[in-house]
């Protein structure tokens, strides 16, 4: 409510008494006490404080300064704190702020899911967390009905709430990972910084984790579903998060007449085509290229790869998000003029991590010689910027992202770069070329940081001789003047090891 001053104009001094009136009375009406219920969630939300540390990806081996951030957070039946995955990831201190107590609690991460975005904190005294009020979860907010979002933004230390509307349900990427795409909800109840990992209500219980906003719109925010809580809360219930199994297949849509008559589709029959199987995945080696997946668990799969759900038209993926690891989807596919049923059971595939951000780990690295070699990532070519698709070197960039689709098997075998060298006398005059792959040391074929190293290690003869890939590119140092020299460099370079992995 606004108030605004105004001059009174003669004669209308009843008219000014009432509307003097009015705002009062709207005055203590704003003062009035919150229900119990706003109370109860008021309680239930908590201000995180993270100092973190990332790795450095450039200078695998140093330790850049930590950094604050905070978020928000809420306590869920069965205990814990439930929040985002950004909101706690790579932390050296956790602090939690309970609602009207000054008092930090130091908290850990109990299970913590990069892949969509959650994570379940507890606090080294548990007693005080077992007198928090504990929020219910819910369902799947309707399009079109109001819900509302609690949480600190921008790291205040009062509780702020939001009211919005559902304006869209939908499969989006998760920024956190930059890689995986979950079920999402968009509202236009505000998501600022701060807001992370605070609840959406709706009639009293939680509907979903606010998570993200679109930084190109404006009063666009969205938050992660129950449908994606639950998942992620059934997975650790062994005390482990294994994560979103994956299909493992690329997929063409058939809106196409022609592209369907030439599948051998009947008329009235919908799917889409499988273009690609990436291999020891889950689909690999029930599913076959050329395939036209026709069913997803028994829901026949449109043209365009949707699938109805609540009313609402998604993505096929969805059906996949809901298996935990273990279990086993059910397809039909076409295959020439068969159609057939198979059990494909789920499992994560590991190998497509290298695609996405990284969190709570340390780079792998080895260096000789000043020679630093590292494992071919996203955050390795993230060293380039934001724009690094753009400005990285361009056969890296190809590496990276394209190889894979001419020669699948590069997938199941980590890339080894030789990153930077750090100069001496004994790598001076060596043929340098920044960023190259390394493809084989001494006649042995690298296939992970650790071949290199036993490469290396345990050659025996008067040189180590690099063959890098593309252009038959290749490097040559002393053996034994680079292994005499190694300690020096580390030394010099204030190198506290030579290796992590």
């Amino acid at each position: 409510m606004t108030l605004r001053c105004a001059r009174r104009a003669p004669g209308v001094r009843r008219r000014a008494r009432s509307a003097l009136l009015r705002s009062a009375l709207a005055l203590v009406a704003c003062a009035a006490p919150a229900s119990a219920e706003e109370n109860h969630i008021a309680r239930s939300v908590v201000r995180i404080v993270n100092q973190s540390q990332r790795g450095n990806w450039f200078a695998p081996w140093d330790a850049p300064a930590s950094q604050q951030s905070s978020g928000s957070g809420f306590a869920i039946e069965g205990g814990g704190i439930l929040t985002n995955a950004h909101v706690a990831s790579d932390s050296r201190l956790l602090l939690v702020y309970l609602q009207g107590d000054p008092t930090p609690y130091q908290a850990r991460v109990r299970e913590i899911g990069h892949d969509c975005d959650l994570a379940l904190l507890e606090l080294e005294d548990a007693e005080r967390l077992a007198r928090v009020p504990a929020l219910r979860l819910g369902g799947l907010p309707a399009p079109g009905s109001a819900v509302e979002t609690y949480g600190y933004p921008s790291g205040g230390q009062l509780l702020s709430s939001t009211r919005g509307v559902v304006s869209r349900i939908e499969m989006n990427l998760y920024s956190h990972s930059g890689l995986d795409s979950h079920l999402t909800v968009q509202t236009d109840a505000a998501i600022n910084p701060g807001n992370s990992g605070g609840p959406v209500i709706q009639a009293g219980k939680v509907v979903g984790v606010a998570f993200q906003a679109a930084s190109h719109l404006e009063n666009v925010g969205f938050f992660i579903p129950i449908e994606v809580v639950r998942h992620f809360l059934d997975d650790i219930r062994d005390g482990r998060y294994d994560g979103y199994p994956e299909l493992g297949v690329s997929t063409s849509n058939l809106e196409n007449p022609a592209a369907r008559a030439a599948a051998g589709m009947r008329p009235g029959e919908s799917g889409v085509r499988v273009d690609f199987v990436f291999p020891g995945s889950s689909a690999d080696p029930h599913v076959q290229v050329g395939d036209v997946l026709l069913s997803v668990d028994g829901r026949a799969v449109a043209n365009d790869g949707s699938v109805p759900v609540a009313g609402v038209l998604l993505n096929f993926g969805v059906l996949l998000d809901r298996h935990q690891s273990g279990d086993a989807t059910q397809l039909r596919v076409l295959r020439g003029s068969q159609r057939l049923e198979l059990a494909v059971p789920m499992r994560p595939y590991p190998p497509i991590q290298r695609f996405a951000n990284r969190y709570d780990i340390q780079p792998r690295y080895f260096v000789y010689a000043g020679l630093v070699f590292e494992a071919l990532d996203r955050e390795l070519v993230s060293t380039f910027g934001d724009e690094w698709s753009n400005r990285s070197e361009a056969h890296l960039g190809y590496e990276f992202l394209h190889r894979y689709l001419v020669e699948p098997e590069r997938l199941l075998r980590e890339t080894v770069v030789l990153a930077r060298r750090l100069i001496h006398p004994v790598n001076a005059q060596m043929a340098y070329y920044r960023y190259m792959l390394v493809e084989q040391v001494n006649g042995r074929p690298i296939h992970r940081l650790e071949d290199l190293i036993e490469a290396l290690e345990q050659n025996r003869e008067p040189f180590q001789v690099f063959d890098f890939g593309y252009f038959g590119r290749f490097g040559v140092l002393d053996r034994a003047a680079a292994d005499a020299a190694n300690a020096e460099i580390l030394e010099l370079y204030g190198v506290p090891q030579d290796r992590r992995l």
